[in-house]
């Protein structure tokens, strides 16, 4: 399978080519009628679909036009049907063309290797092509190949099974392979693969397995970009419900009330359904969204609590790692001089935030170092844990203050000459920020 997306500007169109086994007349036109399948009806097993809806839905929410060619074993000829919105719109009529436009007849020819299969065609792009583009407009060209790249990844992850398979899928977005997304990293050795457990409601099976992932300090860096998925660490935490090998939802907490945060981004758990619970599970027509039953909440929520609670255990072993460096590569908050046989604590006049709100004092500038002197002078005797410490500083602040935070410091030290690159690579070394890398990396300094 392959999708081929030409650039023409306002002309350009994308065609997804399937080299299956094509279609009859009959099957053609029940595909291309809005509501072709009754979602009750049993389905075949191999069958993706339910509603009937899919492949006008996703054709009309990208073109005014859609046309579709598709071939049987041992026919000569092409099948074709085409609907065209503009035609709708003028006419009032909902009439299904039984031929191509000269246009997109062209365009299909050129595709049409003889072969079994089906082309679907997209024409008079709405959201990948603005309706102004020029041919020559190189900044709506790069929005284009970049929704390309989009679409790659999400490939990637909705068909990711069946991408890893041994006799597996292929799928290509002109001369790239897409490659799977295995959100799980399986074979990682610091993978915490923990025990699956089988849930029965109403005589069928769900499968659910969770893991905790590695911390992203164990992972090269083009491992730790692939496990970020195309949302992003924070985004991909939680349940991954699969139907039939399809990926349904990637990465939600399924409305158990459970929080989104950095403390919990290694954790992620499989959860297979069957199709004969669609409507059990909430399963609506976009297959953006499912809500488990309520004989299963309970159950799902121990799970997810027991693996967020070991992926919280691996944040804070990593963070506490990071807080007794003894290479002093972190830029702490609070330094410990010794001297005369004790320990003083002083805070770090160079850490990036400490150093902007000095500069910031202006004329006050000498009375917040009396401040700082005098808390240095006033801070209570504490013994240094011989354990991590339970909590990381800001582990209880939503993530956009935290990358406030960072922005405002990373803004500071480009304002003292630093690069892009240097002064984000303070911010990735300044406690707290070291903590919560998915945040930091959120803003720039790839490059000076």
């Amino acid at each position: 399978m392959a999708v081929r997306a030409h650039w023409a500007g306002r002309d350009s169109w994308c065609a997804v080519i399937d080299d299956g086994e094509g279609m009859t007349k009959k099957r053609l036109k029940e595909a291309m009628r809005i509501g072709s399948s009754d979602p009750l009806l049993p389905r075949d097993a191999g069958d993706l679909g339910r509603f009937g809806f899919g492949l006008k839905t996703a054709s009309f929410s990208q073109a005014r036009e859609v046309t579709v060619s598709t071939r049987r074993s041992g026919e000569d000829g092409s099948s074709v049907r085409c609907w065209d919105l503009d035609a709708v719109r003028r006419t009032g009529r909902w009439v299904l063309r039984r031929n191509a436009p000269l246009e997109a007849a062209a365009i299909l020819s050129a595709l049409d290797d003889g072969s079994a299969g089906t082309i679907v065609l997209w024409r008079r792009l709405t959201d990948l092509v603005a309706s102004d583009s020029k041919t020559s407009d190189k900044a709506a060209r790069k929005a284009f190949n970049d929704q390309l790249e989009t679409v790659s990844r999400w490939l990637g992850m909705v068909f990711g099974r069946f991408l890893l398979r041994e006799k597996a899928l292929k799928l290509r977005i002109n001369d790239a392979v897409v490659e799977p997304f295995a959100p799980f990293l399986e074979e990682h050795p610091a993978t915490q693969v923990l025990p699956p457990e089988r849930l029965t409601f109403r005589g069928f099976d769900v499968c659910v397995r969770p893991f905790v992932l590695p911390h992203e300090s164990k992972l090269s860096p083009h491992l730790r970009h692939v496990a970020a998925g195309p949302m992003g660490w924070n985004e991909q935490q939680g349940f991954y419900v699969y139907r039939r090998d399809r990926l349904i939802v990637a990465g939600d907490w399924l409305g158990l009330g459970l929080s989104r945060d950095d403390a919990h981004n290694l954790a992620r758990i499989s959860v297979d359904i069957p199709a004969e619970l669609d409507r059990e599970w909430k399963l609506d027509i976009s297959k953006g969204t499912v809500r488990p039953p309520a004989g299963l909440r309970s159950d799902l929520l121990r799970i997810a609590r027991d693996t967020r609670r070991k992926a919280k255990a691996v944040m804070r072993h990593r963070a506490g790692e990071v807080r007794r460096d003894p290479a002093g590569r972190i830029d702490h908050v609070w330094r410990v001089l010794a001297s005369h046989g004790t320990r003083e604590p002083r805070i770090n006049r160079s850490h990036p935030l400490i150093a902007k709100a000095l500069q910031d004092a202006g004329d006050q500038r000498r009375e917040l170092s009396a401040i700082f002197s005098l808390l240095e002078d006033t801070v209570p005797m504490v013994s240094v844990p011989s354990k991590p410490l339970e909590r990381a500083p800001l582990e209880d602040r939503p993530p956009d203050e935290i990358l406030a935070l960072a922005e405002s410091a990373y803004e500071s030290l480009l304002a003292q000459g630093k690069s892009r690159s240097e002064a984000a690579q303070r911010i990735r070394n300044a406690e707290p920020f070291n903590l919560y890398p998915a945040i930091v990396e959120r803003f720039g300094g790839n490059g000076d």
